[in-house]
């Protein structure tokens, strides 16, 4: 049986060429260890992620778990949070993260999807981005019926896995596109134009009132868009290939 598969093996190999040889080699390597993550139901928690791999096989230390979750029908919904181990503490061995969500976004991944929206479930997947300490970031993509199915009936954990509950939400992280430090408000002098607006006169005038900003980073896994340097020209500098904050940005 053993000499049949390494034929087939071999075959497929020769026919396929480089393209087959990438694709056994990204099955094995998820087979035999490679990082993966999974969402799980157990007796202590409703909802955690399992970050596993072959810790002797992959020398992986990890620093960093995002969550991104968007339902693509009208009025949908959108969860994004992070949890950050600093670098001595970082996870060296698989473990199980104890997701303690506010309200809204554990509702949010874990319900059938918006009422009256029937496509909300099959139009809902969550991307779990795992970084590495050294700055390595792998992406996996889980729909949420899947994400729903792991978590129908509990499990219990490896033995010696470790159960982190401690780990509250990142507070500091960007965690959407909306720039919070400007906004664009409606002033008392905006009044006496929108009513003559109103009557063909000039248009209502909106300014825009500035935050202070004490700290700004590139998030890993930029996709160089722009968006950035374009409401900040000041701060960022778009590159190529990468993005960069300016020396003694403004």
């Amino acid at each position: 049986m053993g000499n049949l598969l390494l034929s087939v093996l071999v075959v497929f190999l020769i026919l396929g060429g480089p393209l087959t040889l990438y694709f056994v080699i990204r099955i094995l390597s998820n087979f035999w260890g490679a990082l993966n993550v999974k969402f799980v139901k157990t007796a202590e928690q409703p909802l955690s992620l399992m970050v596993t791999w072959d810790n002797e096989s992959f020398d992986i230390k990890i620093t960093r778990i995002k969550l991104e979750m968007t339902e693509l029908v009208p009025g949908g919904r959108s969860v994004a949070q992070s949890f950050t181990f600093e670098d001595s503490s970082s996870k060296r061995k698989s473990f199980a993260l104890a997701l303690k969500l506010p309200e809204k976004d554990m509702q949010a991944l874990t319900d059938s999807g918006l009422e009256g929206q029937a496509r909300a479930l099959q139009m809902s997947a969550i991307n779990v981005e795992v970084e590495t300490i050294d700055g390595e970031t792998r992406r996996f993509k889980i729909t949420k019926k899947k994400l729903l199915a792991s978590i129908a009936k509990e499990v219990q954990l490896p033995e010696g896995m470790e159960l982190v509950t401690d780990k509250e939400p990142d507070s500091w992280s960007v965690q959407t596109r909306v720039f919070p430090w400007r906004k664009a408000v409606e002033t008392e002098e905006d009044a006496a134009p929108k009513k003559a607006a109103a009557h063909g006169g000039a248009p209502a005038v909106r300014e825009a009132v500035n935050f202070d900003v004490t700290k700004v980073w590139i998030e890993p896994g930029c996709i160089v868009c722009d968006a950035c340097e374009a409401e900040a020209p000041l701060v960022f500098w778009v590159q190529a290939d990468t993005c960069i904050v300016r020396e003694n940005a403004l």
